[in-house]
């Protein structure tokens, strides 16, 4: 009996990935395959003509083979500036972690069908803009995280969806990144991240556990959750405020064919799906296509419902059915807006829809004009208060000397 497609999944195998139990062992032994691209019947779409043609998808991961064998032809912009620092691109024959997983997550997008893998993307006809953090994660050198920096740029640039498949320690975040992402919401650019591969990395939320982010979770072709890398797929993943759920396991590697899973293969296939609906539905707007991706979750029309604790949020991402719903009957607002960080708020959304938000630095990395006014107001104040401190001790020192010299002169002791 052959193993069940993405379209064949049943309301009773659904209502299971929702428990927190043991993952059957297909979900770690099965056969790799492309099973998503049959799934979500990809070939049937690109047919009528939904490919991501013309519309700019920003890839934000570590670094990339550019020269990978499943990338060629595809449209591919790498800015050559590292994010946070470090090489960038490195060639085939010194492949490090950084640069494979760049080019599996980009492989997800617009991969041509080649090489190893086999892997043929999503949306084979859209613009990725790739932006590579680099070996050194410390932290950009533009006022703001590596993702902050990245997720700028990539607005700068025109991107009309942002594909982020990492995670950071909150502390790793700054304040001005929230306002990076305010201001993507406020432009009407969904921000598409992926969710941790075990529920014992929780701590790792930045950037999916913003509000107005897409948090993405995995699943297996059996239809359950993804199984938690720390257990040896004993128990599943199941994140709490996760978005949707999309394909994750197993396939086959972009780069050398083997198995690979993991929600960082499941958020670029989101990002697709929101790019294919941008292309047939120009007129809709980032918001109107989260709107559709919750609305229009599995095969058939539904009430809009969410799982808070099972970890499948709206349900399961589905290309086909949000591609047959024109998402402009939605309502013009970010509907993820309610998550416990509670950053960004409202009022930076606001804010950046105003324009009242100035960013941290300019786009070259030097500091803004206000930031170098802040830096001149503090270097004053602090240059008052070293003046004030010397002339104390300028009186100090004459007071003492001056008693000094009128006890020496009485014959009084020193």
């Amino acid at each position: 009996m052959p193993r069940p497609t993405l379209l064949s999944f049943s309301a009773a195998a659904l209502a299971a990935a929702v428990v927190f139990v043991p993952a059957p062992a297909t979900a770690s032994t099965a056969t790799p395959s492309n099973w998503w691209y049959e799934g979500y019947g990809v070939a049937e779409v690109h047919a009528e003509g939904w490919t991501g043609a013309g519309v700019k998808v920003a890839v934000i991961d570590n670094q990339i083979l550019p020269d990978a064998e499943v990338l060629q032809g595809a449209d591919i912009t790498i800015d050559p500036e590292p994010v946070c620092g470090g090489n960038l691109v490195v060639v085939p024959d010194e492949p490090t972690d950084g640069a494979v997983h760049g080019v599996e997550v980009t492989a997800m997008l617009v991969g041509n069908g080649t090489g190893p893998g086999e892997v043929r993307g999503i949306v084979p006809d859209a613009e990725v803009l790739f932006y590579g953090l680099g070996m050194d994660k410390s932290g950009s050198d533009e006022g703001l995280s590596g993702f902050g920096a990245g997720i700028r740029r990539a607005l700068d640039d025109g991107a009309q969806v942002i594909s982020i498949s990492q995670g950071w320690e909150e502390h790793q975040m700054i304040d001005e990144d929230a306002d990076q992402v305010a201001r993507a919401i406020a432009s009407g650019v969904p921000i598409v991240t992926s969710t941790p591969n075990s529920m014992l990395h929780l701590f790792f939320k930045w950037p999916w556990n913003l509000n107005g982010v897409v948090s993405v979770a995995g699943f297996a072709e059996s239809g359950v959750l993804m199984g938690d890398a720390e257990t040896d797929g004993r128990s599943v993943v199941a994140h709490p405020e996760v978005t949707v759920i999309a394909p994750a396991e197993v396939f086959r590697s972009a780069t050398d064919g083997k198995g690979i899973g993991g929600s960082s293969l499941a958020a670029p296939l989101v990002a697709g799906i929101l790019a294919a609906n941008a292309q047939k539905y120009p007129d809709a707007t980032g918001s109107q296509l989260i709107q559709s991706l919750i609305h229009n979750t599995g095969v058939e029309d539904h009430e809009l419902q969410r799982d808070e604790t099972g970890g499948t949020g709206y349900g399961w991402a589905s290309l086909r059915h949000t591609l047959a719903v024109d998402p402009s009957q939605y309502p013009d607002e970010n509907p993820l807006m309610d998550k416990a960080s509670g950053i960004p708020t409202v009022e930076q959304v606001e804010q950046a829809a105003n324009g009242t938000v100035e960013p941290t630095a300019e786009p070259n990395g030097e500091p803004s004009a206000e930031t170098w006014g802040a830096i001149g107001v503090t270097a004053a104040v602090i240059g008052a208060i070293l003046l004030l401190l010397i002339i104390i001790a300028v009186v100090i020192i004459i007071v003492v000397v001056t008693r000094r010299s009128a006890r020496k002169a009485s014959g009084g002791a020193p």
